[in-house]
């Protein structure tokens, strides 16, 4: 007979509500997201520690041990995929419900955290979008489970040491691929098995107990509280720009093992005060709390089209609460009681039902391209922003390789082999390529798009946020092949304000997380040095341009709009609120940003390069035009969309014909 361990169901109970408060968007708790590594160790405790005991009575089988888990896992997710699926039919527009079905089937398949590697970063900024993001860890957990048991039953020919032996290879060798993988691939240390394996197989070290019991109270409450803090600790100063798992999980990990091997002889002081009530209950409904939490947020921001308020958060939280408590009562425990599913034959058809019904009901969706017509022809058009994009420019983010080796994007008619000018930026300059490609191809010239993900062409700059690297070689492979290749135009487009300041002005009002800079003069990284790093990083560039007599023409950045453009307009224009053409004000938003285009400005007028302003277009006294003809003109926030590009054909034409055209003899 297993033993009850109250304190355990009060540590889930701090792991769900670090996750909850996490995502609720709780600053203090930036590295509340350890709460899943939490539930890793937990998990691999108690299933270990009831799969050995069946092995050494002789009790265990396989197929009892996945009803088990079926009992578990199943009923709650599934019944959460039904009602989450209405609320999704309700409140996404098409190209959301379409990417909400791919991934509510990669659920059903156990395979959520393989299709999220694929499609999105934890905590990118899109990953907002996304109701079903936190299911990644059901995928690590089931599948680590389809392997671990039969292994263990492999091994248990040699007793204990054998299931030891294998787990603290296994263990150790999963933690140093982890801590490799997160420097090369932080998306796929995040999300896949082989780099998180070895968290779960913690706890499977902690019940075999190849560690001496502690009889002393005194050690144990140290033990206890050192784990505590351990947890604590990574959840206040933790935070989404900290490389993770890797190393740093050890924190979380180790608290856990800590508190669940100091309680396992009697409760210490932290764990009766986890075995207190209130906790208890909280880690009874843990995992349908962890369902159903972070869906519900991503609904309400969906439905409201803004960042949800305190007041609102707040509520929708404890509607989340609400629910996981309904959904424990009524779908969890009926099946692990047996009052349905009562035998295995019956549980599993059941389940097979609903998940083949589910399955069919998002086929429905991808096939129809997720329902447009629940929405009027002009609020799907707005809708269909998000996705509005050139889909021959999508591929092209160069890297060193590329650029050296001459596979770059082209942009026009291709004469001879020879570029007339260069496109050189970051997302930005490829979201602004379509007008140039329209005005090469007008004009009977060729040019490179060399654009790469959040590298602005600022020569001799670091920059330091993750996911970000190596924007110091890039450029300077970029500068070489200008000069190899003697192009001689080139045009300077990228999100500048993010450098300058470290995060555009209105997401630093909201506290997100912020990008820093550094170069050989840096005194400090701080947000105050990034501006004075980024003059100089594009003083550089322009001088290097100007040494070589290049013809340049610096763009300054369009306009952040501070929100999910095409949603907001969808949102408005369903509810009569908005028509064809629509103005924001961003006055709010752009005071610092103006102090950014000062810069470039005079950066641009002290080297003799030709300074265009995108905003000039878009924005006047009465705000800045976000939508024309019942078409978006940004894809998110900060972002062209293909149909916003093509606006700046005609105010680009004259600077861009007298320089390209001047030196190539057009």
């Amino acid at each position: 007979m297993e033993k009850y361990r109250p304190d355990i169901d009060g540590l889930r109970a701090v792991a769900v509500i670090s996750v909850v408060l996490f995502h609720a968007g709780v600053k203090a708790l930036d590295g509340g997201y350890v709460g899943v590594d939490i539930f890793f160790v937990i998990s691999g405790y108690l299933i270990t520690r009831y799969i050995c005991q069946k092995i050494f009575d002789g009790k265990f089988r396989i197929v009892e041990f996945y009803e088990r888990r079926a009992r578990r896992i199943l009923p709650a997710l599934l019944f959460f995929l039904i009602l989450s699926s209405g609320f999704a039919l309700w409140v996404l527009f098409p190209n959301d419900l379409y990417n909400f079905s791919k991934s509510e089937i990669a659920a059903v398949l156990f395979a959520p955290n393989i299709w999220l590697y694929h499609h999105s970063g934890y905590f990118d900024g899109r990953a907002k979008l996304k109701p079903l993001l936190h299911l990644w860890s059901l995928g690590v957990e089931e599948q680590f489970y389809i392997f671990f048991p039969p292994a263990m039953m492999i091994v248990a020919r040699w007793g204990r040491r054998g299931m030891l032996a294998m787990i603290y290879v296994g263990s150790l060798t999963s933690f140093a691929v982890s801590v490799w993988t997160v420097s090369h691939d932080p998306n796929g240390a995040f999300y896949l098995v082989p780099f998180r394996a070895w968290e779960l197989m913690l706890g499977s070290i902690l019940a075999l107990g190849p560690m001496p019991s502690i009889h002393s109270a005194r050690v144990r409450n140290v033990l206890a509280a050192v784990g505590l803090v351990l947890i604590f600790a990574s959840c206040f100063l933790y935070s989404p720009d900290t490389p993770f798992p890797g190393a740093t999980a050890l924190l979380p990990c180790i608290g856990s093992g800590l508190i669940i091997y100091s309680n396992e002889c009697g409760l210490t002081v932290v764990g009766r005060l986890l075995a207190v009530r209130p906790m208890v209950a909280i880690g009874l409904i843990s995992y349908s709390l962890y369902l159903w939490h972070w869906a519900m947020l991503v609904f309400a921001e969906q439905f409201f089209g803004h960042s949800l308020t305190v007041f609102e958060t707040t509520g929708v939280v404890l509607f989340s609460v609400l629910a996981a408590a309904l959904s424990w009562k009524f779908a969890e425990q009926p099946f692990r009681r047996r009052i349905f599913g009562r035998s295995r034959a019956v549980l599993f058809a059941e389940m097979a039902v609903l998940a083949a019904c589910l399955t069919m009901a998002a086929g429905i969706v991808l096939l129809t391209h997720g329902v447009p017509q629940r929405f009027s022809a002009a609020v799907t058009r707005f809708a269909e922003g998000r996705s509005d994009r050139d889909g021959n420019l999508i591929s092209c983010d160069a890297s060193v390789a590329r650029i050296e080796q001459g596979g770059l994007c082209r942009l026009g008619i291709a004469r001879s082999g020879k570029a007339d000018f260069v496109l050189w930026g970051d997302s930005h300059a490829a979201a602004i390529a379509p007008a140039f490609r329209t005005l090469a191809e007008e004009n009977g010239v060729m040019g490179w798009l060399v654009d790469h993900l959040g590298c602005a062409p600022l020569l001799g700059v670091v920059r330091l946020d993750p996911g970000i690297s190596g924007c110091a070689e890039f450029n300077e492979a970029v500068i070489d092949a200008i000069e190899r290749h003697n192009v001689a135009v080139v045009v300077l487009a990228a999100r500048w304000d993010i450098n300058a300041l470290g995060r555009t002005s209105w997401e630093l009002a909201e506290g997100l997380h912020q990008v820093f800079l550094e170069d050989t003069e840096s005194r400090t990284v701080s947000l105050t040095e990034n501006q004075a790093v980024f003059a100089r990083g594009l003083a550089r560039t322009l001088t290097r341009l100007q040494q070589s007599r290049r013809t340049v023409l610096l763009l300054m950045d369009v306009p952040n709009i501070a929100m999910d453009t095409p949603m907001f307009l969808a949102r408005s224009a369903n509810r009569g609120l908005i028509g064809e053409n629509a103005r924001v004000d961003i006055a709010p938003y752009n005071g610092a940003e103006e102090s950014v285009d000062e810069i470039l400005l005079r950066l641009g007028q002290e080297s003799g390069a030709v300074v265009v302003n995108l905003k000039s277009v878009l924005c006047n006294g009465s705000g800045c035009l976000i939508a024309k003809d019942g078409r978006s003109l940004f894809r998110d926030d900060h972002h062209l969309t293909l149909f916003g590009a093509l606006q700046f054909v005609n105010p680009l034409r004259p600077d861009f014909q007298r320089s390209v055209l001047s030196i190539s003899g057009s």
